[in-house]
């Protein structure tokens, strides 16, 4: 007899229905920057704040967790304190700037695609280097002529280069937060500033 399909598909059926399939999540679009989104780590404006920038969709809320700088969004995704149930990373996508410090607040790229130019001399929102990300390649090779640095993807860029700078382009760009950066927070979680 050839019933081992049809109860194949029939016992399919009723584990979907029991909920042991996991349920796929639609895809995540970047959002874009609205008056009231605020930068995680320095609570500012990101539509008053120049340069590259940053949004993590985090399971279970609603709205994206803003970042005011790349390098602010690297640190979100690597702190192990930080949430580790992501959706979905975007940042700024500088080839579709009018200057460095001018990203278009709707133009986005997923994190872990894009490419970034590191250690060139376009000026910082804040303290020390930025990493300035693009869609694609050529802009950033490009970019990189104009402004020096290296063209390198998301996971070339290590914790190091990150969380442990401070100032000191040669080991990488400086946090974003200022002098105390990302990776100094105080045992309740807070930058100290």
């Amino acid at each position: 007899m050839r019933m081992g399909l049809p109860a194949a598909v029939l016992a399919a059926l009723l584990l979907a229905g029991c909920g042991d399939t996991p349920v796929a999540e639609a895809p995540v679009t970047p959002a874009a920057i609205t008056a009231d989104a605020v930068g995680q780590y320095c609570g500012m404006n990101l539509a008053d704040h120049p340069g590259p920038k940053g949004q993590v969709h985090v399971r279970g809320r609603s709205r994206p967790v803003w970042l005011s700088s790349v390098r602010d969004t690297f640190a979100f995704l690597m702190l192990p304190e930080e949430p580790k149930s992501i959706r979905a990373a975007f940042v700024s996508d500088m080839g579709r700037a009018t200057a460095p410090d001018a990203a278009a607040p709707d133009a986005w790229v997923e994190a872990r695609q894009a490419w970034y130019v590191t250690g060139s001399t376009a000026p910082a929102a804040m303290t020390g280097a930025e990493l300035y990300p693009f869609a694609e390649e050529a802009a950033a090779r490009a970019f990189a002529s104009a402004h020096g640095g290296q063209v390198r993807r998301f996971a070339d860029i290590t914790p190091a280069e990150i969380l442990e700078a401070d100032g000191d382009d040669t080991a990488g760009p400086a946090p974003d937060a200022g002098a105390a950066g990302p990776a100094r927070q105080t045992a309740e979680g807070h930058h100290a500033h």
